[in-house]
């Protein structure tokens, strides 16, 4: 028995060796993006859509002359782009020169949103939207079709690499054809400075600065060898840090100067090769060569201010509060984004993916200690720069229009899913690494669960007054896992037993809805607007519903008058879901409908449920859900796991409906989601306690 324990805990062993090995190969580094941002241009709004009010942006117009807006979209692959439309006038539609949708009267008159798939080509894709100026309105909203689907545009390559989209000053009449070389030759909005121009008029930047205020500017150059090169500016200089003036030598390769001046002096700053003549090129230190902005520009201060640090990842305090780099011209900003997807991200699948992760990094510390130390790198690192960039996202949000790159989900909290799984998580991986500054997010996210979050008169969460429509006035099992485990760990670091009992609460909230007694299942989600539950027991809902349960379970004091209630419930559960486990050990999308593929992410949620059941004790009978946990396990190995350590089976993020035929054939499996490879980790390492 013990060898066979033995070959048992060496198979889940290599099993989750091989996931964390791929994951981190490729999701293990990553780096933010920063891009130039015209804030008097076309940009994101607060609801993640791009508005063109074009009686606001071009009043003078004529009735009947017409306005091209102009953006860019890279496609990682050809696909289609859901795209939202709300015109205020007529609005057609053009990807890559090709007419592919508009407007109608209907739109145009009520204003409503009327939902496209685009094609997109492998690649970059010109879309272009021409709007008609009539009396009923001039313009558009467009862009992402949900509330915090961060996808956006960046604007064509006649401006030099930003976000957002361009506009036409207005034509008396449509192109014979919407290409680029057309497009280029009409006259575009905004304006952008004169990158020419050897001066720096920072009263520009700064309009309503006083003279006397200061500004801190940094830029930098490449020397292309050893060289003394002569620096002649009308503003105190640093170079690399050190103060200079006159001649200096420099070092082959890049080095930064930093100036202090006041705004009412326009800055004069030149850099030619002392011995052979010939001027050196200014580069902004983030942007780079291809891109026309040379500066990145901080103030105003009331002071020169000293010791002032070079940073690109938070805001700072100048005389008019906390601010960002600027750029040349009027409101121009140095922009943050993340464009890695699995790296520096905050949301609900991430969270689960690295606890998944912190569990198996404990338990590889005496298996495979060098692959531990790999692990707690990563997820140090990770959620290091997720603190460390929140205060920027949160300026971001208030200065910029509302829609972030950085941390959207924490800008723009509104519902559990946004904060309550990373946020536990967050909780969980500062218990043995090393992170520093999360208090501040920590608050946030007891704030909005605590305090914010809508409930029923009794106490229960629900979604109303969202972004996502759709939600609106619902119930969903998901929110189980959405706010439980967080409310289980804030609960410890607070050192309060409340978190612990509105957690409890929640269980009996959502049975009193989504229990479903003869199936001793959950229902998905309950409509309010309809007064039904959708009455289907969705495979991973159920997953979340159990595996919560449990995490309340493990810390819920024995003596606590509502645990045996809960244990009840867990014990019901249970049952209802081993019921229904396949020959191969696997699970389905749809529980009761064996028809539907086996789902992977609830295969494991309740084998680690069962595991951890079976382990403190929480059975009468514990043989067949150890036997359950074994068999899901196994089957797992076969049928999810692969050699290379992807992970398959793993249904994707879901909306809901009344019918098993959404859920098993349209919510579909993908491959190496992240609502999955966490959790299986997590019933990996279970099975390996379990012996």
């Amino acid at each position: 028995m013990d060898r066979a324990k033995s070959m048992a805990n060496a198979s889940e062993f290599q099993s989750a060796k091989a996931i964390v090995e791929r994951y981190l190969s490729l999701h293990a580094d990553g780096s933010y993006t920063y891009r130039p941002f015209m804030k008097k241009g076309i940009y994101r709004g607060r609801d993640y859509r791009y508005h063109a009010d074009l009686q606001q942006l071009l009043p003078s117009a004529k009735l009947g002359t017409f306005s091209y807006l102009w953006g860019t979209y890279e496609a990682a692959d050809a696909t289609t782009l859901r795209f939202a439309l709300i015109p205020y006038g007529p609005v057609k539609i053009h990807v890559n020169g090709v007419l592919e949708a508009g407007s109608d009267i209907f739109s145009e008159r009520y204003r409503s949103k009327q939902i496209f798939d685009l094609p997109m080509k492998k690649g970059n894709n010109e879309l272009v939207l021409v709007c008609e100026n009539t009396s009923g309105g001039f313009g558009c909203e467009f862009g992402t079709w949900v509330g915090k689907l961060d996808y956006y545009f960046l604007m064509p390559p006649i401006y030099p690499c930003m976000e957002g989209v361009c506009y036409s000053e207005p034509q008396e009449s449509l192109l014979d054809s919407v290409n680029a070389d057309a497009l280029k030759a009409l006259s575009w909005l905004p304006r952008l400075p004169d990158f020419s121009a050897d001066k720096l008029d920072l009263t520009e930047v700064f309009p309503r600065a006083s003279d006397d205020e200061w500004a801190v500017v940094t830029t930098s150059f490449n020397a292309p060898k050893p060289m003394w090169c002569n620096l002649r500016s009308n503003a105190e200089l640093a170079l690399d840090g050190q103060s200079v003036s006159g001649s200096v030598e420099v070092k082959s390769g890049s080095h930064s100067l930093t100036l202090f001046a006041r705004i009412g002096e326009t800055v004069q700053l030149s850099i030619t090769d002392a011995k052979q003549g010939g001027c050196l090129s200014l580069t902004h230190p983030l942007l780079g060569l291809d891109c026309a902005y040379r500066f990145a520009i901080a103030g105003p201060f009331v002071v020169r201010p000293e010791g002032f640090t070079i940073q690109f990842t938070k805001p700072f305090s100048t005389s008019n509060g906390l601010d960002f780099w600027h750029l040349e011209g009027g409101d121009t900003y140095l922009r943050m984004y993340n464009d890695n997807a699995l790296f520096g991200h905050w949301n609900y699948p991430l969270g689960v993916t690295l606890y998944g992760l912190v569990e198996t990094e404990r338990m590889f510390k005496d298996l495979d200690p060098e692959l531990a130390v790999q692990i707690h790198a990563y997820l140090k690192r990770h959620l290091q720069i997720s603190i460390d960039t929140y205060e920027y996202a949160m300026w971001d949000k208030d200065a910029l229009g509302g829609a972030t790159a950085v941390h959207h989900l924490m800008t723009s909290l509104d519902s559990l899913d946004d904060c309550g799984s990373f946020g536990s998580t967050l909780l969980e991986i500062a218990k043995d690494h090393d992170l520093t500054g999360y208090e501040t997010l920590i608050e946030a996210v007891g704030v909005h669960i605590s305090k914010t979050q809508p409930r029923l008169a009794d106490g229960t969460f629900f979604r109303t007054g969202l972004m996502h429509e759709f939600h609106e006035n619902t119930m969903w099992v998901d929110d189980l896992y959405m706010s439980v485990p967080f409310l289980c760990r804030y609960a410890a670091y607070l050192g309060s037993d409340e978190p612990l009992e509105d957690a409890a609460r929640q269980f009996f909230g959502f049975a009193k809805y989504l229990y479903m007694q003869d199936q001793q299942l959950m229902s998905h989600v309950y409509d309010f607007d309809r007064n039904i539950a959708t009455g289907i027991p969705w495979g991973r809902g159920n997953g979340w519903a159990l595996f919560s349960l449990s995490e309340l379970l493990l810390v819920l004091a024995q003596s606590h008058p509502k645990r045996e209630a809960l244990l009840a419930l867990f014990r019901n559960l249970s049952s209802g879901c081993l019921r229904l486990q396949d020959e191969m050990g696997m699970f389905h999308q749809v529980l009761d409908m064996q028809e539907s593929y086996q789902e992977s992410s609830c295969t494991a949620m309740f084998a680690c449920a069962f595991s951890r059941g079976v382990r403190n004790g929480w059975y009468e009978e514990s043989e067949p859900y150890r036997q359950g946990c074994i068999k899901a396990c196994e089957g797992l190995k076969k049928m999810a796991i692969d050699s290379d350590g992807h992970v398959w089976g793993v249904c994707r993020g879901s909306e809901f409906s009344c019918s098993k035929h959404y859920y098993a054939e349209q919510l579909l499996p993908r491959l190496d989601d992240t609502h999955g490879i966490g959790i299986i980790l997590l019933a990996l390492c279970e099975r390996m306690k379990l012996d």
